[in-house]
């Protein structure tokens, strides 16, 4: 398993840096009230500005890449996709008061859907299912001009999630999650349910344009369940549409399982290999690596492992 070293931790930002940056190189929004953000994830740093928009300041060097992508990419896309997503209202550049680059976005407003019961299930996979399908219908004769493909930082580590098919690489993944989280799963039987899913038939569509990382921190809803956002667009690209449905497994039940592979116009094999890297990637790995810093995140992907396995009939405890 590939697994991105750390960078030297880096200080972050108050908001009266923030309030700088905005005098020296976006004066028109210098005015507004900055606070930090309950919204800062793993990738950037995220403070209020006013009421509608938002500063993301990347958290180290690697970050930044993904930061560009979105300036560069979501004006293209946002026309297009079924949801709101961020506009980018102004880009800044390094200098002596933040060293790397950093963006000012409007703010998409919503909450975090974490408990929904089965009719609010119903409703962000119904809509959720037609973001997806907007979102892989966009066109893509943008890549001959130098369009990004699919996945984060470090490709070499992300291949899955460009649709790259079962290697020796993946396998290896599962067998070190298998050892490393003994004291969470019986080794055995990981390696039964991995052995069971990781026959995938080959993409049957053309690559398309996908998000990569559709999990339930950059998605928000509306009080009914439905799709009120999308955010978080640092791994856009060309890639398999499958990563786009791994995360079904932890945020929807069964039912509701079957309305987002419907309403997202997925067949049966995108599916099958969307199962597949949901267990061995952003499942089995990411609990090796964050099980002891991200404790809730941690627990989503625990009961979506189980959740996969479970469904070619193993019980992995």
């Amino acid at each position: 398993m590939t697994v991105i070293p750390p960078e030297p931790t880096t200080v972050a930002p108050g908001p009266e840096v923030v309030s700088a940056l905005l005098a020296e190189q976006v004066p028109h929004l210098a005015d507004l009230p900055v606070r930090a953000s309950h919204a800062s994830g793993s990738s950037n740093w995220v403070f209020r500005l006013g009421d509608d928009l938002a500063v993301r300041l990347p958290r180290a060097e690697r970050y930044v890449p993904d930061l560009l992508k979105e300036i560069r990419w979501l004006p293209h896309l946002a026309p297009h996709v079924a949801a709101p997503v961020p506009e980018v209202v102004a880009s800044g550049e390094a200098n002596r008061l933040f060293p790397r680059p950093w963006a000012v976005v409007s703010w998409v407003p919503g909450a975090s859907p974490d408990t929904l019961d089965e009719a609010q299930q119903a409703r962000l996979a119904q809509t959720l299912g037609a973001f997806v399908q907007s979102l892989h219908e966009v066109d893509t004769d943008v890549v001959q001009r130098g369009g990004p493909y699919g996945g984060h930082h470090g490709a070499e580590a992300w291949g899955y999630r460009c649709g790259e098919p079962v290697t020796d690489i993946i396998d290896g993944w599962a067998e070190q999650s298998a050892t490393d989280l003994a004291d969470l799963f019986d080794p055995a039987r990981v390696r039964e349910a991995w052995r069971r899913l990781r026959r995938v038939p080959p993409a049957t569509q053309p690559p398309c344009w996908v998000h990569t990382d559709l999990s339930a921190e950059n998605l928000l809803t509306h009080r009914d369940g439905s799709l009120a956002g999308v955010i978080d667009f640092g791994g856009i690209g060309i890639g398999d549409r499958s990563i786009d449905l791994l995360y079904a497994w932890s945020l929807l039940d069964e039912p509701a399982r079957e309305v987002l592979r419907v309403a997202s116009a997925s067949d049966e094999a995108t599916w099958v290999r969307a199962r597949a890297w949901a267990f061995v990637g952003p499942g089995l790995a990411t609990i090796a690596n964050y099980r002891h810093t991200m404790p809730a995140r941690t627990t989503r992907l625990i009961a979506m492992v189980e959740a996969v396995a479970a469904e070619v009939g193993v019980e992995l405890r």
